[in-house]
């Protein structure tokens, strides 16, 4: 019986811990996400925290809810080796133009 506590309060630590460091599980060249909204661009950066957001207005807004922007630019090109390189993506709001 306590075999079986620890094994399942094991198995459920585990599920909870993450497997590895963000950019250990992140693609390995930048993907393109101009265009996209910052929810996928996210997604397809492995949802890595160093991933730097830069206000495309240049009102120096932060990103509260990422649903509600898009990348307008991404530094850096997409196909590019990420090893080492600092992401940076310019982004505004979904209702506004990527253009000043």
């Amino acid at each position: 019986m306590v075999k079986r506590i620890v094994t399942a309060s094991v198995l459920a630590l585990l599920c909870l811990a993450p497997a590895a460091p963000a950019r250990a599980d992140g693609p390995e060249v930048m993907p393109q996400v101009v265009g996209r909204g910052l929810v996928a661009a996210y997604q397809a950066l492995h949802y890595d925290p160093s991933v730097g957001l830069r206000d495309g207005r240049g009102a120096g807004r932060h990103v509260l809810w990422p649903a509600s922007w898009k990348v307008c630019a991404q530094s850096p090109e997409a196909g590019t080796p990420l090893r080492d390189r600092k992401v940076t993506l310019i982004v505004v709001k979904n209702d506004e133009s990527c253009q000043p």
